[in-house]
């Protein structure tokens, strides 16, 4: 699998300066589809900054990740999707043009 554009530490600051819209839209999204899923977050190639634009952030749940991340089942998505409740939590993935992704479960109270 090719290698995310930003590193690990560069994506966490990504969740803290955009926690409560990730959040908003990934209990829309549950709430909308009334299935599980991760809320998407969409890279560039280039302004890879913690300021994210609306069309940034998508919410994809299980039965539409095929279409989005060829290799979610193998890469442990599924079941990190499988085993949280999104009542309380959630799921975001990192999305990037060369087809890498990173997954991330945190507490939807942080």
């Amino acid at each position: 699998m090719p290698e995310p554009l930003d590193t690990k530490e560069e994506q966490i600051q990504v969740i803290e300066a955009n926690c409560d819209r990730i959040i908003a839209v990934a209990k829309r999204g549950y709430s909308e589809f009334k299935e599980k899923g991760t809320a998407v977050i969409l890279r560039q190639l280039e302004n890879n900054t913690t300021d994210l634009e609306d069309w940034q952030i998508v919410y994809k749940p299980m039965a539409l990740l095929p279409n989005v991340i060829s290799d979610w089942k193998e890469s442990g998505l599924q079941e990190l999707i499988i085993k949280y409740n999104p009542e309380i939590s959630v799921i975001c993935t990192f999305l990037y043009p060369n087809g890498a992704h990173t997954s991330y479960h945190f507490s939807a109270d942080s």
